[in-house]
């Protein structure tokens, strides 16, 4: 019983010591990709073209990239306009917009920029009736928030096989 526990510490002994001696070896390039998932929880107040995913995909051979990306999109405006008695039409505008842009190693994927979700919203106010007395003025004010989930395929062709840099930019704005 003594003997098999001595054989066992010398076992472990020397597998430790052949770990602890063998050299480190680390990966010569990243392995080739057929497909590449990222993805973020951030949520972006007035994007401003900024990267908000990005990620290295590798080719084996001379090929295209199509780039999936989905994305949740909410949009706030608030409209605010005074009419008052005798005067003429009164109109305020908002507008939202996200729009998103594929890159591949510095370069636009196809179809360049793609409008996520846009609203314009406009209000107009004018006193004309003659049966409403109307001493001052009045005021309409209208908020409106949205929310929904778009998706989008970006293509890039003939990016040569290597390892690619692929990210995705925002914008509140056409940039």
């Amino acid at each position: 019983m003594v003997q098999a526990k001595k054989t066992l510490v010398i076992s472990l002994l020397a597998v430790v010591g052949l770990l602890w001696a063998a050299p480190t070896v680390h990966a010569q390039n990243v392995a080739s990709q057929k497909a590449y998932f990222g993805s973020g929880t951030t949520e972006i107040l007035n994007p401003n073209g900024g990267v908000v995913l990005s990620g290295y995909m590798k080719t084996s051979s001379v090929g295209d990239l199509l780039i999936g990306f989905s994305m949740e999109c909410a949009l706030w405006t608030s409209t605010s306009t005074t009419a008052t008695k005798g005067g003429g039409k009164t109109t305020s505008t908002a507008r939202a917009a996200v729009n998103v842009t594929a890159y591949v190693d510095g370069a636009q994927a196809e179809p360049g920029q793609v409008v996520y979700c846009d609203r314009q919203q406009t209000v107009s106010l004018q006193f004309s009736s003659l049966t409403v007395e109307i001493t001052d003025s009045i005021a309409l004010d209208l908020f409106l928030k949205t929310k929904n989930a778009n998706h989008f395929n970006f293509y890039r062709n003939n990016v040569g096989s290597g390892v690619h840099y692929v990210e995705i930019k925002v914008a509140s704005a056409p940039w």
